[in-house]
């Protein structure tokens, strides 16, 4: 395993989420990075470490890899650009290095962003497949999220709720990463609309919330770390899955 990089997937935030593949890579790493964002206040949040924390990762063998939401495009590609110098020098020394990663590391994932550099590199890397969120959030509310031959769209992130509309019109269901950019149009248009949806956020942590209940997204402030699957008229498991 020296000399060698995994892209290693947690899942969304719960710690038993994690496979087992991801948990023996874990255990022999040398080196183990984990992503983490810088608050205004100049906070550090990462559900990676705490995941990692759970399962007893020695502190020595972990390095944090922050980028600040409020960082332009610029800042973040040099944070990338030395944490992949620092995963050259630890290959070169002979260390097995873990990547780790929220969900799946081919999925909007830091991972994403090293492994272009690693493969312009030619490093040696394996992925360790995980739990994306909104398989999660699907699991969460006892909701199948496709059926026979539905069509499933995941944007990232939307700027107006208002395109939602034409994304609908093409697949049975779409799922909205990233919600806080709309969250304040969210709940008119879904009472506009009246589409069923699964909303979620902080999944498979202590502040998990799920909810498939317009009422409650009323007043709610929409965090950063949440997603909505919405399905069309075409679609409607809320229908074949009475709430629980």
């Amino acid at each position: 395993m020296n000399g060698k990089v995994y892209g290693v997937s947690l899942g969304p935030g719960d710690p038993d989420l994690v496979t087992l593949k991801a948990m023996k890579v874990l255990a022999r790493a040398d080196r183990i990075y984990y992503p983490g964002t810088i608050t205004k206040s100049g906070e550090v949040n990462s559900f990676a470490l705490e995941i990692l924390h759970t399962h007893g990762a020695p502190q020595e063998k972990l390095k944090s890899v922050l980028i600040a939401m409020s960082m332009p495009r610029e800042e973040v590609d040099k944070v990338y650009d030395n944490t992949f110098e620092s995963i050259m020098h630890d290959l070169e020394n002979g260390l097995c290095v873990a990547v780790v990663c929220i969900g799946d590391a081919g999925f909007y994932s830091t991972f994403g962003h090293l492994h272009e550099r690693m493969e312009n590199a030619s490093v040696d890397v394996e992925m360790i497949a995980g739990v994306p969120a909104f398989i999660a959030a699907g699991a969460s509310a006892h909701v199948p999220l496709a059926l026979r031959s539905d069509k499933v769209l995941v944007l990232p992130d939307l700027e107006n709720v208002s395109e939602l509309d034409k994304y609908l019109d093409l697949y049975e269901t779409v799922v909205v990463m990233k919600l806080s950019m709309i969250g304040k149009g969210l709940y008119a248009y879904l009472e506009k609309n009246e589409k069923d949806f699964v909303y979620a956020e902080y999944l498979g942590t202590p502040r998990e919330f799920v909810s498939r209940s317009l009422e409650d997204l009323r007043s709610r402030r929409i965090p950063y770390f949440s997603l909505i699957i919405l399905f069309n008229e075409n679609q409607s498991p809320v229908n074949l899955c009475p709430e629980k």
